[in-house]
C-alpha cells in the first residue's frame, strides 16, 4: 500500500513538473520578449534536472560501519561512523542519509549533505547514554532531492550490524565470606579463591583450564597436556542466580550479577551461572575469559520475565549443586524467595540473597542484614555494590 502511494504521488510530481515546463514555454512563445524567455531558459536546466533525477539509478555502497568504544556498557555514549560511497552518475544537489533501526533514539539520526561531484563520505553521530541490550542497524536510507524539491527519491541500502551493550559493572575486591552451616555449631571461612602456590598433583587437561596451569614437564615426557591440581581446602564453589521474576531494580540487579561474575572470575573462583526465564543458560562452570563473555552477553539481553528463577534452579537438581552456595541477586525480595531461604533445603550448602534497595528504603529499614538459619539476605544500594562481599560478613 505504501509503495503505491509512493508511485502516485511521483507521477504526480512527474507530470507537475511536465506540465510546468510546457506552460513555461507557450508563455515564451506567446509573450516574447527577453523577459519570458529569459524565464524560460533560467527554470529549464532545474527542470530538466528534477526529470532525470526520477529516471536516473540510484547506487550507494555502505564501505564501512565503525561503533566506539567496541563493547559498549549501559550508561556509555556510543560513537558511530558510517563510511558510504555514491556511485550514482549524475551530481546529486541534497542528499539526507538516515539509519535504518527499530531503536527510536538511533532512528532520529539523519543527516543533510550537499553532494555535487563528491563520491565518498563520512557520516559520525553521537548516540548519548545507551541502555543495555541488543542493537541492530539495517543499514542507511538515502533520500535524494533536487534544488527546489520538485523530485524526490528514497534508496535503501541494506548492511545489517548488530552490536551488544553490556551490563555496567564495578569492581568487587575480594573478600573471605564467614559462612554458618548446622544452625550455629560451625562458623567457616572460605575464599572463592583457588591457592596456586600449593600443587597437590596433576590430571589431564580440561577445555576451560588455564594456559599457566598446564604442567609442562609431564608435557615434555609423553607430549599429553596436563593440568596441575592446587591444594583447595577452603575453595568454595558458588553458583550465582539472577532473579527474572521481579521487574523492580532489574537493571541495578543484573549489573551487580556482571560484577559478581567478573569479580569471582577474576580471582580464579570455581563459579556456576545460571537463569531460568526465557532463553535460560546453565552454565557449570565460568572459568575463563570466553566463558565469562558468554555470561555477559546473556546478561546483555536478559529480561524480567519467567517465574520465581531461584526456585527452578534449586528444584533443577544440578549436577554438583548439593556442594555450592547459592548467590541470589534481586530486586525485591519476594514471599517466594523468602520460603525458599526459610526451606533449609538441602539441595544447596547455603544461600546468599542480595536484596537491591534505593536509599531511601534502606534507612526505613532498621535491620539490613537478616540471618535465616544457614542462610542470610543483605540488602545493598547501587553505591553498596563494591561491598557486596564483605556485606556477607556484617555481624
Amino acid at each position: 500500500m505504501t509503495n503505491a502511494y509512493t508511485i502516485i504521488r511521483n507521477n504526480i510530481k512527474l507530470a507537475s513538473i511536465v506540465l510546468l515546463a510546457i506552460s513555461l514555454f507557450c508563455f515564451a512563445m506567446f509573450q516574447g520578449g527577453f523577459v519570458s524567455w529569459f524565464i524560460f531558459f533560467t527554470i529549464s536546466p532545474f527542470l530538466l534536472y528534477a526529470v532525470m533525477l526520477y529516471f536516473v539509478p540510484l547506487k550507494f555502497a555502505i564501505i564501512e560501519r565503525t561503533i566506539y568504544p567496541s563493547h559498549p556498557k549501559h550508561g556509555d555514549d556510543l560513537g558511530i561512523t558510517v563510511s558510504f560511497r555514491n556511485n550514482t552518475w549524475i551530481p546529486l544537489a541534497f542528499l539526507v542519509v538516515r539509519e535504518m533501526t527499530n531503536e527510536h533514539h538511533i532512528n532520529n539520526n539523519s543527516k543533510l549533505i550537499f553532494v555535487g561531484f563528491k563520491r565518498s563520505f563520512d557520516w559520525t553521530y553521537e548516540v548519548k547514554n545507551v541502555t543495555r541490550g541488543e542493537y541492530r542497524f539495517q543499514g542507511l536510507e538515502f533520500t535524494v532531492t533536487d534544488f527546489f524539491g520538485w523530485a524526490i527519491r528514497h534508496k535503501k541500502v541494506e548492511q545489517p550490524h548488530t552490536i551488544l551493550v553490556y551490563p555496567k559493572t564495578v569492581t568487587i575486591p575480594f573478600s573471605t565470606m564467614q559462612m554458618q552451616y548446622d544452625q550455629g555449631s560451625v562458623v567457616s571461612k572460605y575464599t572463592i579463591m583457588k591457592d596456586t602456590t600449593m600443587v597437590a598433583g596433576v590430571r589431564n587437561y580440561q577445555p576451560g583450564d588455564r594456559f599457566s596451569w598446564i604442567h609442562w614437564k609431564s608435557f615434555a615426557k609423553d607430549a599429553t597436556l596436563r593440568t596441575k591440581e592446587f591444594e583447595d581446602r577452603q575453595a568454595q564453589r558458588l553458583l550465582v542466580c539472577i532473579q527474572q521474576s521481579s521487574l523492580k531494580h532489574f537493571e541495578q540487579a543484573v549489573s551487580l550479577t556482571a560484577s559478581i561474575m567478573q569479580s569471582i572470575v577474576k580471582h580464579r573462583g570455581e563459579v556456576s551461572f545460571a537463569t531460568a526465564g526465557e532463553n535460560r543458560l546453565y552454565m557449570p562452570l565460568v572459568r575463563t575469559d570466553g566463558q565469562l563473555e558468554k555470561v555477559m552477553r546473556h546478561l546483555a539481553v536478559v529480561k524480567a520475565n519467567g517465574e520465581d528463577t531461584a526456585s527452578i534452579i534449586v528444584r533443577s537438581r544440578h549436577q554438583g549443586l548439593n556442594q555450592s552456595i547459592l548467590i541470589i541477586v534481586t530486586g525485591e525480595f519476594t514471599k517466594e524467595c523468602q520460603q525458599l531461604l526459610l526451606s533449609n533445603t538441602q539441595q544447596v550448602r547455603a544461600i546468599i540473597c542480595f536484596v537491591i534497595v534505593t536509599i531511601d528504603e534502606l534507612k526505613s529499614m532498621t535491620n539490613t542484614y537478616r540471618t535465616m538459619g544457614q542462610n542470610r539476605v543483605v540488602y545493598l544500594t547501587e553505591d553498596m555494590f563494591s561491598q557486596a562481599f564483605t556485606e556477607v560478613n556484617r555481624p
